[in-house]
């Protein structure tokens, strides 16, 4: 697996940008949704084009964890999950899909991203939409 280096920036484009991917916008650019490639399925996937909390994209590590997962499904199999900073809701929507896990989301509580990972469940066939937790995230004394 080759390691990807990345600026987050990158993955959402300029105003000027004229690529043609298969994208499209929502509500003055504060969504795009685009196709994932996830081992055996294509997800698509609503992503903020910002938010404040960085529940904004899916991260190079969700593919790679996706695919070490898919090398080894003894490793999914009768397990009941819970995927903590689930963001967009992608790799959850993946292990729901393909494996069926019975899978919980969970991130800050923050209602536009309980929303977001709603709508990504929907647009990807997944009913009920998976249960989902929100969280207050402390940061650790020092």
């Amino acid at each position: 697996m080759d390691i990807a280096l990345f600026s987050p920036s990158s993955l959402f484009p300029d105003d000027d940008d004229t690529s043609s991917h298969d994208e499209t916008t929502e509500t003055q650019q504060s969504y795009v949704e685009r196709k994932h490639e996830f081992p055996g399925v294509e997800l698509l996937i609503r992503e903020f084009s910002f938010h404040q909390l960085n529940a904004n994209l899916l991260w190079p590590g969700t593919f790679a964890f996706a695919e070490f997962l898919a090398q080894d499904r003894s490793l999914l199999e009768g397990r009941r999950c819970i995927e903590l900073g689930s963001g967009t809701g992608a790799l959850a929507i993946y292990l729901r899909k393909s494996y069926c896990l019975d899978i919980t989301t969970s991130d800050y509580d923050d209602q536009e991203i309980e929303e977001n990972i709603a709508h990504n469940c929907k647009a990807n066939g997944i009913t009920p939409v998976l249960p989902h937790i929100r969280r207050e995230f402390f940061s650790m004394p020092t």
